[in-house]
């Protein structure tokens, strides 16, 4: 994955990302429900729950597609979906490098999670509470967005999230 958006504020972390699912089955495939998992800093996990689609992963005004519903990926087919997740929860993740997320649905009419894929997120950049977009790819990242970045985390967190630098020793 190359590019995400989301926030994070106090009481909320949101993600938006490309969701890909290639169907190589003679038959279609119906995904029920999608959802994100994780788990934080000190290994609670933490489940970010699909809650729309979205037209694109650039947020703007009018891009709501839908709100999170069922779907069909027809046989030997690719569809995407631009899912928008979300958790009403504080979840404190490593600062340094990038938070592993695990996409999981529920396929068909099963009801046991099926894991599809792992993704891994440089949630540690996010350094603002707007919905705005994120290159997961370091290098193409401004020279001060880690700092920026850990500036905002301390606002959000507390003293304890004091910025860091790129191997994640304090500069205090």
């Amino acid at each position: 994955m190359i590019t995400f958006s989301g926030y994070w504020k106090k009481s909320r972390l949101v993600l938006r990302l490309p969701v890909i699912l290639f169907n190589s089955g003679a038959r279609p495939r119906v995904i029920t429900a999608l959802r994100l998992v994780t788990t934080d800093k000190e290994g609670k996990k933490v489940v970010l729950e699909c809650q729309s689609f979205r037209k694109t992963v650039d947020p703007t005004p009018d891009d709501m597609e839908d709100m999170a519903h069922a779907y069909a990926v027809p046989a030997r087919q690719v569809v995407t979906k631009h899912a928008h997740f979300a958790v009403d929860s504080l979840p404190v993740f490593n600062q340094v490098g990038p938070t592993p997320f695990q996409v999981q649905a529920l396929v068909d009419a099963g009801t046991r999670w099926r894991e599809l894929g792992d993704v891994a997120v440089h949630v540690e950049i996010m350094h603002t509470p707007s919905y705005i977009t994120y290159s997961n790819n370091p290098g193409v990242w401004p020279a001060n967005l880690r700092e920026d970045a850990a500036r905002y985390r301390a606002l959000v967190f507390g003293a304890d999230a004091l910025p860091m630098d790129a191997n994640g020793e304090s500069v205090r």
